[in-house]
């Protein structure tokens, strides 16, 4: 889910989780407990910041199923984006099938104290299939080639801004799908409604890159002179072999019948930095969507 200030501009996203019948966890990346207690009053609800309370594992990759299985969870009948609680070492786990690798997947929840006995035990199930953790960079890698977006990376929430022009509406990030018309007042609804009727400034697409040099933070430009964006994640992907990248494009720019989009990156050669001019073309996203990712049960690789 997504939230909005009053403006309809992004605070963040992330996941809910239903608990219980009306019990919820929102799982994001920054702290917004001010923000919700605010958003609270005149409502019959509770809000608690739980961050210390929870620790939080994600196992990701084709052979995540049968890692978890071998480690006696069997998730077999357990669909995307919903989860399931076992008992473990005296107390209690939960897996979702959920993560931030657009690949097959699950998150494990539990208490910090229970934190490194359920690692000890998913590296001894997981070691005939290799297992082994990763860092931030091959899971920024990962999250690229799935279209997947990082708060203060790929939009600043707009409580943090210092410029206007850098917050993003739903619409801007291609995530206006989130939005229930339906459901009645919500905080940003009037700014949201008008900006649909209007139309959007900016549109979030993924870009195909001429060579390997990544892009990563880049100036877009069309016909090589008129600035029109920017990139806010790139790499070379190993996994489609194609240079990627995740930008915002003003309108109409982001249409593939603009065409003509060039990317102005440097890069070094012969001990100095060149200035290179890459063509770029607008292209769908995510770039990685393997079936497996959705299959139900799950294959064992």
């Amino acid at each position: 889910t997504i939230w909005c200030d009053d403006a309809g501009k992004i605070i963040d996203d992330g996941t809910v989780f239903r608990l219980a019948g009306d019990d919820f966890r929102i799982c994001c990346q920054e702290r917004h407990l001010p923000w919700l207690l605010d958003s609270a009053i005149g409502f019959d609800v509770r809000v608690r910041e739980e961050t210390e309370d929870v620790a939080a594992l994600s196992l990701q990759g084709p052979c995540s199923y049968a890692v978890l299985k071998a480690a006696g969870f069997d998730v077999a009948a357990l669909k995307p984006f919903r989860m399931v609680t076992f008992p473990f070492d005296g107390g209690e786990l939960m897996v979702s099938r959920t993560g931030f690798t657009g690949d097959l997947g699950y998150e494990l929840w539990t208490t910090p104290d229970h934190a490194l006995p359920l690692w000890d035990r998913l590296f001894e199930a997981g070691a005939p299939w290799g297992i082994r953790p990763i860092g931030t960079q091959a899971l920024d890698i990962a999250r690229t080639e799935a279209g997947f977006i990082i708060t203060n990376l790929d939009f600043v929430p707009s409580h943090q801004a210092v410029r206007e022009d850098r917050v993003r509406s739903p619409f801007e990030m291609a995530l206006d799908w989130m939005i229930d018309w339906d459901k009645g007042h919500f905080t940003g609804r009037r700014a949201l409604l008008e900006e649909r009727a209007k139309g959007s400034q900016w549109a979030f697409v993924g870009l195909d890159i001429e060579g390997n040099v990544s892009a990563e933070q880049s100036i877009i430009y069309h016909d090589k002179k008129h600035e029109v964006g920017q990139i806010t994640a790139a790499c070379w992907s190993p996994t489609v072999k194609r240079n990627i990248a995740l930008a915002y494009v003003k309108r109409p720019y982001h249409a593939g019948k603009s065409g003509n989009l060039w990317v102005e990156v440097y890069a070094m050669r012969e001990l100095q930095y060149a200035k290179l001019m890459l063509r770029a073309e607008v292209c769908e996203r995510p770039f990685f969507n393997p079936a497996r990712r959705r299959a139900t049960p799950p294959g064992m690789f």
